[in-house]
């Protein structure tokens, strides 16, 4: 039972396969009317195929089993004739017995299940019975089901009994095996055809697929039914109603299946324990086909417009879901999808991903191995409006899910997967009276290939962007490449534009990297480079771009009203923090130059790294920005930078023909000797 702070409701769950089809969507419409009926809400677990062949796409499909939460059933119902696997239908009933849930088994039989069984042989022999002895047939052909079937034999010996009992032969060639499918079928019609027997009276046939197989040979062969040959039928499928003639043949009662199953339901929930077997009779349905009735025309027109507009909204739907795959392929986000999808889908529906549906690498942890432990909504559709990206614990089954149980009685949830990889699933609110599976059929399997797609677009799309940025990085230092550079350039330019500030370019060379490669080893030349592009980073952090160019060459931009002074005071900190905190022999310097411009002007970004250059180039020295160093480097290197001052000082004088004062000259000389020193 689902139990709230607010709200108590009786869970009836459902698993089976083909909910699209007559007979399994006839009994699970029948169960989930009658329950509603008795205030019970429907969780229904299906796989739009049955799982009888091991392959990795059933694989798949089995895992919506995995999603049941058996802690909030009241009874769980599985229908191993329409699953058509007995591991899985047993592996459930396991699950369920260790959870203390009792399991109603329909139309099979399991170990500590109560068995919903029906009575076929009792009503197949009155329909044999009313061929041979009502109509006094003597030349009976019968089409079986599967050789060796237990349903299919059990049929042939009904038939046989009822030909013994009225002193009739057994003909071994009046008997065929069509497999209950209409292709073996025809062959088997054509070899009756082809006998050297009389031409028989009645063709009885196992089920009613293969006795509308029949009646549509018999018609291209111009023989009349039932002027010429009786056929009947039986299992009552939908598509008999659109036989002409209309097939006499047997079929349950499906009122009598859902009231008898909920009754006792209600016994166990009072404290009555299940029985043991529950039978249900097929009812004989004398028709058409055997002559018991005559035809109508205009039934048959009838008929014949229900189909159409049948087959119409069909293609309808299938033009619809056209689109759905057109559209899906313009969406790059998952807001995007969702919106697609939610104009797809039903009504009320989720579209559940597991949490790890688009990440690189699975989630290890999963809810009974195939669902992560917290599932992401995709998309939620309700009252014409849709939203995505809420998380829930995935034995919640749906977000808020006692709200969804107070607004809906029943839900359907089928599997979202690509072969056996599982995606997810997804849940439908659907009505058991009316509701079109086979709609909601062709919008999950779309879905199934639209995710699987989607998916790959978007990790190609992240392999793209990863290829572009690595693409753009310098390999050794992670900063921007030329080629970065200049993709990034534009951008911060543009920016600069319309904020109204300049543009200031440094051009920035490394000190002293061929003396430290040759000194202390390429590997501390490497690590000199990454320790200076790293600082590069940090001052250009806000509002800049910086790059290597090559070697020992660095590029970095700034958009700000102060970009010099302010640069350099962070290079100048940043460089003397990281010498004072390094442990190497020796310490990292730069040589700077710069040139500011407001972007609008400039053509070409080439000029603004034109002009740093030709600036360094024409000042007799370049600006150093150093550290401490704790082997006197800073000693020689004031020594040297003021003995090239004096030099170039009393060159520039002598080229201007200044006279300078001599004793200012001379003091200032003495003052760069002392230096010296």
């Amino acid at each position: 039972m689902f139990t709230s702070d607010t709200a108590k409701y009786k869970i009836i769950g459902i698993c089976t396969s083909c909910v699209q089809s007559d007979y399994v969507r006839d009994i699970v419409s029948s169960i989930s009317r009658k329950g509603v009926k008795e205030g019970y809400k429907v969780l229904l677990f299906n796989t739009f195929c049955d799982l009888y062949h091991n392959i990795s796409y059933n694989h798949g499909e089995a895992s919506i089993f995995d999603l049941i939460n058996y802690d909030i059933l009241d009874v769980l119902i599985i229908m191993p004739e329409a699953i058509k696997r007995d591991s899985i239908s047993n592996e459930i009933s396991k699950r369920a017995h260790e959870h203390g849930v009792p399991v109603i088994c329909v139309d099979s039989t399991m170990d500590n299940c109560c068995s919903v069984t029906f009575n076929y042989s009792d009503v197949f022999e009155k329909i044999v019975r009313h061929v041979i002895e009502f109509h006094g047939c003597r030349r009976v052909n019968f089409i079986a089901g599967v050789k060796g079937n237990a349903f299919s034999e059990e049929r042939i010996e009904a038939y046989k009994k009822v030909l013994a009992e009225n002193g009739i032969e057994f003909e071994p060639e009046r008997l065929g095996y069509g497999d209950f499918w209409d292709m073996p079928t025809k062959g088997v019609l054509e070899k009756f055809l082809e006998s050297s027997l009389e031409f028989p009276q009645a063709i009885i046939c196992a089920n009613d697929a293969m006795a509308i197989a029949a009646c549509s040979i018999l018609r291209e062969r111009g023989i009349k039914v039932p002027e010429d040959v009786i056929v009947t039928g039986f299992d009552g499928i939908e598509l008999e109603q659109y036989n002409s003639p209309r097939l006499t043949t047997a079929a349950v009662d499906n009122d009598v299946l859902g009231e008898k199953i909920i009754n006792a339901i209600d016994h166990m929930m009072n404290g009555v324990p299940l029985p043991e077997k529950i039978e249900v009779s097929y009812t004989m349905r004398i028709s058409q086909s055997c002559g018991c009735k005559k035809i109508d025309p205009r039934e048959v027109g009838d008929k014949i417009l229900e189909l159409y507009h049948r087959m119409n909204n069909s293609d309808g739907h299938e033009q619809h879901m056209f689109s759905y795959l057109a559209k899906s392929v313009e969406c790059h986000t998952v807001e995007e999808m969702a919106k697609v999808m939610a104009r797809s889908g039903d009504y009320y529906s989720w579209v559940c991903t597991n949490s790890d549906f688009l990440s690189n690498t699975r989630q290890r942890e999963r809810f009974n191995n195939s669902f992560t432990k917290q599932m992401r909504v995709f998309m939620q559709t309700f009252d014409n409006k849709y939203k995505t990206g809420e998380v829930f614990d995935t034995k919640d089954l749906l977000p808020d899910m006692e709200q969804v149980l107070g607004r809906h009685n029943c839900l359907m949830f089928s599997p979202l997967h690509f072969q056996d990889e599982v995606i997810g699933y997804a849940a439908n609110s659907f009505s058991p009276i009316y509701f079109l599976f086979q709609n909601t059929r062709r919008f999950i399997n779309n879905t199934n290939q639209i995710m699987e797609s989607f998916k790959n677009r978007q990790r190609l799309e992240r392999a793209n962007a990863e290829l572009a940025r690595i693409h753009m990085l310098d390999p050794m230092t992670g900063i921007y490449n030329r080629r970065g550079f200049y993709k990034n350039v534009r951008k911060l330019i543009s920016k600069a534009e319309k904020q109204g500030v300049g543009v200031w370019v440094f051009s920035i060379d490394m000190d002293n990297l061929k003396k430290i490669n040759d000194l202390y080893g390429h590997n501390e030349g490497d690590k000199a480079i990454k320790a200076v592009a790293s600082l590069m980073t940090k001052c250009t952090a806000e509002g800049g771009i910086c790059s290597r160019f090559g070697g020992d060459e660095f590029v970095a931009v700034i958009a700000e009203t102060d970009g010099a002074d302010s640069f350099y005071e962070k290079v100048s900190r940043s460089i003397a923090e990281y010498n004072r905190r390094s442990k190497s022999p020796y310490d990292v310097s730069i040589s700077c130059g710069y040139k500011a411009g407001k972007p609008k002007p400039l053509k070409e970004i080439d000029d603004l790294m034109k002009a740093p250059d030709r600036e360094m180039s024409r000042k007799s020295v370049n600006i150093i920005v150093g550290g401490t160093n704790r082997h006197n480097k800073r000693a020689d290197s004031l020594k040297t930078s003021a003995l090239v001052f004096m030099l170039f000082g009393y060159a520039n004088s002598l080229k201007k023909d200044l006279q300078p004062d001599q004793n200012e000259y001379n003091a200032a000389c003495y003052f760069c000797l002392a230096l010296i020193f």
